[in-house]
């Protein structure tokens, strides 16, 4: 009788236990939430990513972008911004009703822009959660531009080209404020050449302080209009020549 009861009470551990690590496991294989999701807003762009085709430098870049409540309140656009100061956007209406539509346009500045161009927008309604666009398009040259008189470091291209130099001290942080967006990561290359297989100090600061003769690589010196300092090219020389390609 003792060695029956005793059995029964070690199955039922076992069934209790067994249970137990099920529960464990079946909670543990239930899908986290993910953090994107936290901050992503009701209102979301259609589509998400929009093509322009290939323009000409010069040209205005415009697209209109299609917005949608797609939850079941109000909901209001509170502030929109864009990846650079050359991109303007403004919305027709910023409170949707329940499932209603409003349209962002945007229009950006093609000038000193070439090959394969990405572009974002991004919403942020009333609960501080964002929505985000693209707007991808590719520049072909325009020979009309070559004699302009026009810079990158007057205007809008300002926000992205000279405002950010002020107050920078070490080479890597100088690069990540006015270099990267075209020179790409490390020095590696984007819409512009690579930088990282020089190495030559001072042929890297003569090329940053003088430009190349063209309006997409103006002179950055000082002097000459651009934003950055002597102290400040030397030291984005000097980085730039430890790189690897």
């Amino acid at each position: 009788m003792m060695v029956r009861l005793f059995l029964s009470m070690v199955l039922v551990l076992l069934i209790s236990g067994c249970s137990e690590s099920m529960q464990i496991k079946q909670a543990s294989e239930e899908p986290p939430l993910l953090a994107q999701e936290e901050h992503t807003s009701l209102l979301v762009f259609e589509p998400a990513v929009v093509d322009l085709g290939t323009l000409k430098e010069g040209d205005d870049a415009v697209a209109y972008l299609r917005v949608r409540n797609s939850g079941n309140s109000m909901q209001q656009i509170v502030d929109l911004q864009a990846s650079c100061g050359c991109t303007e956007v403004k919305p027709e209406e910023s409170l949707l009703m329940p499932g209603g539509f409003t349209r962002i346009s945007v229009k950006v500045d093609t000038f000193a822009k070439k090959d394969a161009i990405k572009k974002w927008v991004m919403l942020t309604d009333g609960d501080g959660k964002t929505s985000k666009a693209w707007i991808n398009f590719t520049i072909r040259p325009n020979p009309h531009m070559a004699g302009t008189t026009r810079s990158i470091f007057d205007g809008k291209c300002a926000s992205c080209h000279f405002e950010p130099a002020k107050g920078k001290v070490a080479g890597r942080d100088i690069y990540g404020a006015v270099c990267f967006m075209c020179h790409g990561e490390g020095g590696k290359g984007g819409v512009a050449p690579a930088l990282a297989h020089i190495g030559d100090v001072n042929a890297l600061s003569a090329l940053i302080a003088n430009g190349t003769g063209s309006h997409h690589m103006p002179g950055f010196a000082k002097n000459v209009g651009g934003p950055l300092s002597d102290k400040q090219i030397t030291a984005l020389s000097r980085w730039l020549s430890t790189l690897d390609e």
